[in-house]
């Protein structure tokens, strides 16, 4: 996601990150991670329940695909953290939203290791964009 963070930022997407961490854990995650994006704390899951992102079943936090993402990540050199009282099994999930707060495009992780590439969320982007130009041209901006 670094990678295509400046091509998220030219088709004029802010990217958030939310974590369920206490705010003053944010800054130990900043620095452990160095992510170029800005950080929000929910510790209580309002956005998490909003967007319906409940707690994984443990078959599903502890699958082959996660365990071959934590494998890769070792080999890489990077060094796993124990952040204390994280909750392994809270679902995560991708999510594009206008200015409106209207949700574009949703993505619902099925194992922690779950993401959609970030083709996908630039084709979003795009697919947005265009809708949205159609409504303009037409005198919609709703």
């Amino acid at each position: 996601m670094q990678l295509a963070k400046d091509e998220l930022e030219r088709g004029g997407v802010a990217i958030v990150i939310v974590s369920f961490a206490a705010p003053e854990r944010l800054s130990y995650y900043q620095r452990v991670h160095q992510w170029p994006f800005t950080l929000l704390a929910d510790p209580s899951r309002e956005a998490y329940g909003y967007f319906g992102l409940t707690r994984l079943p443990w078959y599903r936090v502890f699958s082959m695909p996660t365990v071959k993402l934590y494998l890769h990540l070792l080999r890489r050199g990077r060094k796993m953290e124990n952040y204390g009282r994280d909750d392994y099994f809270q679902a995560g999930g991708d999510f594009l939203l206008d200015r409106d707060g209207r949700v574009l495009f949703s993505y619902h992780s099925h194992d922690p290791a779950d993401r959609p590439p970030v083709s996908r969320l630039l084709d979003e982007v795009k697919r947005a964009r265009r809708e949205r130009n159609a409504r303009k041209s037409q005198g919609d901006l709703s």
